[in-house]
């Protein structure tokens, strides 16, 4: 993302707390949890963003917005004249958006889709290396987050799947690698979602538990395990850890996969299912990432490896 626009977002996010709530007595400008400790417990709004407005799922305006995430919007004579939302800061206007309670729930390995997408499966939670958020982040597919490159950053992120009858909005699309459907080389199929609220997704994969994070390449025979949203857990044999093959990919054409990993199931069947895109590939016995589930097909399953998405992103396993 921009770094200009991560500047200006943050000053603009910052203002509208300052106005509501007043600013820190001791700001931290590099501290960004230090932004959201000034919102009272309990308080009605939940969070802050900065992008593009959206009506009925369609991006409205070209010019950025200051949006609020709320837990209900609440008619202006319910809301004291302190705690009302401005119009505007700074020329810039502000977009109230109703999230619901966010609590904790169902760990990761489970239904998750872009506001505008087909459903697929939260991989894991990661964190960022390079100090620049110590936020957590969804990761997953390109196609399950980015909506295969047609997403813009900061649309939402819903769980469960809005296939799946999902209504809670947890993230917003942070950052994502292209998918090259014109002949070009790809890698990998992921994207990063930053959560809203810190406990809204737990690290623990369902049905699997919590991972040692260190990478682990892939190796032939390798016994892999993972938990996704169609086909929960399955156990599966590594067969080749560096095939390439054209995927099809509905609406945008065919990706070329490169150095990616083959799997089949171990007990007959298939590893993987439509919707479990995004899962986590995960060593059986020591639990540590080998790569993130990309496509699949009758007999076969495909992962991209997960330590070039790890480098790609500049984030941690939680």
């Amino acid at each position: 993302m921009d770094a200009d626009f991560i500047q200006q977002a943050r000053a603009y996010k910052n203002e509208l707390i300052a106005h509501l709530f007043g600013r820190p007595e001791t700001p931290d400008e590099d501290d960004q949890a230090s932004l959201l400790r000034q919102i009272p417990q309990g308080s009605n709004i939940v969070g802050v963003g900065f992008g593009h407005k959206m009506t009925q799922g369609t991006q409205s305006k070209e010019e950025p917005v200051i949006r609020i995430y709320v837990k209900v919007k609440l008619p202006l004579a319910e809301i004291a004249p302190a705690f009302r939302i401005p119009p505007e800061i700074n020329g810039i206007e502000t977009d109230v958006i109703e999230v619901g309670t966010l609590e904790p729930f169902a760990p990761c390995g489970v239904s998750v889709s872009h506001q505008q997408g087909k459903p697929g499966t939260i991989g894991c939670l990661v964190r960022k290396t390079n100090g620049s958020s110590n936020a957590d982040f969804i990761l997953s597919c390109n196609h399950v987050l980015a909506n295969s490159n047609r997403a813009r950053m900061g649309d939402f992120i819903v769980q469960p799947a809005i296939s799946d009858g999902g209504t809670q909005v947890v993230a917003q699309l942070s950052d994502f690698q292209p998918l090259n459907f014109t002949g070009g080389k790809n890698f990998m199929d992921a994207a990063i979602a930053q959560v809203f609220n810190a406990g809204t997704i737990t690290p623990d994969i369902k049905n699997i538990g919590r991972l040692n994070p260190q990478p682990l390449a892939a190796q032939r025979g390798q016994s892999v395990i993972k938990n996704g949203r169609t086909t929960g857990f399955t156990q599966g044999i590594i067969r080749d850890p560096l095939v390439d093959m054209s995927i099809p990919y509905p609406g945008s054409g065919f990706a070329l996969l490169e150095d990616h990993i083959l799997i089949d199931n171990r007990a007959g069947g298939s590893f993987s299912l439509v919707g479990d895109s995004g899962s986590l590939v995960v060593e059986s016995t020591s639990k540590r990432p080998v790569g993130l589930l990309a496509a699949g097909g009758t007999g076969f399953t495909l992962a991209s490896p997960i330590a070039p998405i790890l480098a790609r992103f500049q984030v941690r396993i939680v």
